[in-house]
């Protein structure tokens, strides 16, 4: 039942769809996605503090993902 909901809530958001150049590179890529997961963790939960030890980044690396991301895509 939760997993309905959080599908609705994230089917009605409205916001740009973050995408790369065709052309990017396999590492480009590859980044990316890592910190659209970061992004996407934490505007649902995930404390700055895990994802820093999941993915084995600063605190401060993880925090300016999810500000470049916020400017970016979510407003």
């Amino acid at each position: 039942m939760a997993a309905n909901a959080l599908l609705s809530k994230v089917e009605s958001a409205s916001f740009s769809v973050p995408t790369l150049p065709e052309n990017a590179t396999v590492g480009r890529r590859w980044k990316f996605r890592r910190n659209l997961v970061i992004f996407i963790a934490s505007q649902n939960g995930a404390s700055q503090r895990l994802l820093a030890d999941v993915f084995d980044l600063p605190h401060s690396r993880i925090a300016a993902i999810v500000k470049e991301f916020r400017t970016k895509y979510a407003g």
